[in-house]
């Protein structure tokens, strides 16, 4: 796979999100000057969690701890959004963005084309809405950073995503011939992935597998078909890395991965052990 060119307004995207200096005379400011501020630097950036978690809607305290009920999850699939509005109402703020996953190949996609940079690997903005919710003072400016910096990571995201995947070759085909019990790659945390091989790693097997949704275009121009995904389904059953290796175009080749990105699976298994492998995952289109 080859390299992509670096976006400057991407990297300082991904690097100033938490980086703001409010003013120390936080009596004077008003809450409608605040959420001003607030949307001035967090407004359609990149942001990722500390803590990943599957769902919707997730909630925190003031500080910065999940009060509501949600699942841990990859961060490459559920730990990142990009911020489309901000609210502050009294006594929380709200975020209101798409999820965030990342993809081994770089997509045109109707609306959201994906984010490019110098990697393996390119985070891709889906259509999948992701709102949360901070309880917070409306004034108080100082404990809004403080509360902002334990839910949201800042910085180093640009070389954390060009570090997640780590391939030990670019053809699987003969990778597959002549190593099949090798580790073909490696996840961040230097997670060994596998291919499956009768015998030796058995296949995940998946145990909630929704159907995608259709985007307009592509029920107005009655477009059906399938889409064969690449995907890196890890040691817990989850799927960590995706890319597509044949898609249909308007839009639904991204609603395929972010749909899969949220599938569950009974992890591969390795000698008794559940491992990561990378397997190819087919996903229907078709009208009703």
């Amino acid at each position: 796979m080859s390299g992509r060119s670096t976006v400057k307004q991407f990297v300082l995207g991904l690097l100033c999100c938490l980086a703001v200096i409010f003013s120390p005379d936080v009596r004077g400011q008003d809450q409608k000057n605040l959420e001003n501020d607030l949307r001035n630097v967090y407004e359609h950036k990149l942001l990722s969690l500390r803590n990943p978690y599957f769902g919707s809607k997730l909630k925190f305290d003031s500080a910065g701890k999940l009060i509501s009920r949600a699942v841990a999850g990859p961060w490459s699939t559920c730990g990142m959004l990009q911020v489309e509005k901000l609210a502050l109402d009294a006594g929380h703020l709200e975020i209101d963005g798409k999820r965030v996953i990342l993809a081994l190949r770089s997509l045109e996609s109707d609306k959201h084309p994906p984010l490019p940079l110098n990697s393996q690997v390119v985070p891709l903005v889906t259509e999948d809405q992701v709102r949360i919710f901070i309880e917070m003072s409306a004034s108080d400016v100082s404990q809004a950073n403080k509360t902002l910096s334990q839910i949201f990571q800042g910085g180093q995201l640009l070389e954390r995503v060009a570090a997640y995947w780590k391939p030990k070759t670019a053809d699987l085909k003969a990778f597959r011939i002549s190593t099949p019990n090798a580790v073909v790659a490696e996840l961040e945390g230097n997670r060994p992935v596998y291919l499956v091989n009768p015998g030796v790693v058995k296949p995940p097997q998946a145990s909630h597998a929704p159907d995608p949704t259709y985007t307009d275009t592509a029920r107005r121009d009655k477009v059906e078909g399938t889409t064969v995904l690449l995907v890196v389904v890890n040691e817990n059953g989850s799927p960590e890395v995706l890319e597509i290796v044949r898609g249909l175009g308007e839009g639904l080749d991204t609603q395929a991965l972010a749909t899969v990105a949220g599938w569950r699976f009974k992890p591969a298994m390795k000698n008794g052990q559940p491992v990561a492998v990378l397997i190819n995952v087919e996903v229907n289109f078709h009208l009703q």
